[in-house]
């Protein structure tokens, strides 16, 4: 923010609203006045916010506009060292005969959740779900062998995986990390066409203009190509994000059509 604040010639003032998956946040962005001045951040399923949660006073994906990405947060399977797989193919292999295992993620209806599910989707596979309060004890219960798997941010899992406290099976992402190049992704560990990775974004409210929302997707993208927000970012486990506002809408709409019917199907809800 310190970056786009010099940007703009106005200071930024972060004032932290979390609770509800950052919906608590929304609703204020969503009162506040539509002159581009308010601004929050979050995750870039917000459009899916109330398909995960039906009791909002708003309406996600109309109320709110989606300016521009910051960065995207790559998330890993992990397995603890009792887990007789070394390799994403290996425990599909096990996970078919052996159904029912369960996952951990940092709770229900986040990106990780969603990811899991379609995880069990694609390949098949019968799993339940843990929902954690957080990543933290999700890890902690996997490397002492409380829970056998988890999918959770690589910034956290890496480090234990490189001490050999667990082991990081594969990558959510179309692509391998620039952060841990050396992580297959689930696609290529037989899961085809897996892709469930997610990012962080900066939206307005419905009804800024469409000259501002310009002005703040090229600030914001300048901001993020600047190599000192660069390193900020890889160094706390996120990949700088910089593409066109055309791009952008074009993946927000591919994400919506992509999740929704997953959410539906499998009725997940934040709470659940």
């Amino acid at each position: 923010m310190k970056k786009l604040s010099e940007q703009l010639g106005q200071p930024i003032v972060v004032e932290n609203k979390p609770g509800a998956g950052a919906a608590l946040a929304y609703a204020e962005l969503v009162r506040s006045k539509p002159d581009g001045y308010t601004l929050t951040t979050g995750s870039g399923i917000t459009s899916l916010l109330n398909l995960l949660n039906s009791k909002l006073p708003f309406d996600a994906a109309t109320d709110l506009v989606q300016v521009a990405p910051l960065s995207s947060v790559p998330i890993v399977l992990i397995a603890g060292n009792k887990v007789p797989a070394q390799t994403v193919a290996e425990l599909i292999l096990y996970l078919k005969q052996n159904p029912g295992m369960s996952y951990g993620t940092p709770g229900p209806a986040t990106p990780h959740h969603l990811a899991g599910v379609l995880l069990a989707s694609l390949a098949g596979l019968q799993l339940t779900h843990i929902g954690y309060r957080g990543t933290a004890p999700a890890v902690q219960d996997v490397i002492g062998g409380h829970l056998p798997l988890a999918i959770v941010g690589l910034s956290t899992a890496i480090q234990f995986a490189r001490s050999g406290q667990l082991k990081v099976l594969g990558i959510g992402s179309a692509r391998r990390s620039e952060l841990a190049p050396e992580i297959p992704t689930l696609a290529e560990g037989g899961v085809k066409g897996y892709d469930a990775s997610y990012w962080y974004d900066v939206c307005v409210a419905k009804g800024v203009s469409k000259g501002v929302v310009r002005r703040l997707h090229a600030e914001v993208t300048q901001a993020v190509q600047d190599p000192e927000v660069r390193a900020t970012l890889t160094a706390a486990g996120l990949e700088p994000m910089a593409v066109t506002q055309d791009q952008y809408q074009r993946m927000l709409q591919a994400e919506r059509a992509k999740w929704e019917p997953i959410i539906r199907a499998n009725n997940i809800q934040m709470g659940s």
